[in-house]
């Protein structure tokens, strides 16, 4: 009993951390498009802002979508993992409950 309830426990867990995961990821600003001006208005315009999107943003951009996107399918593979363990959990326990009638 207490091993199914220790593996509904991490099941609940790791789905609770998949969905701020994923919540995690659609809050990130994309960053594939260039803006007209970054910073203050007048301060980075036209081709500087071009520039600084391009060279710096981009490639910050893409590490960060995939760095999340590798956390979540790690979340994921754990989850799967779990929820394997929890039903050989159960179908142990209720083998027990055969056994013992």
């Amino acid at each position: 009993m207490a091993s199914v309830e220790a593996a509904e426990r991490r099941v609940d867990e790791l789905r609770a951390l998949l969905s701020a995961v994923r919540a995690a990821r659609a809050d990130v600003p994309s960053l594939r498009r260039a803006t007209s001006a970054v910073g203050a208005p007048g301060s980075w315009t036209g081709t500087a802002a071009h520039r600084l999107h391009h060279d710096e943003l981009i490639p910050v951009g893409a590490q960060l979508d995939a760095g999340l996107e590798r956390a979540e399918q790690a979340v994921l593979d754990d989850l799967q993992h779990a929820e394997r363990a929890l039903g050989r959990a159960q179908d142990e326990q209720d083998a027990e409950r055969r056994a013992g009638r």
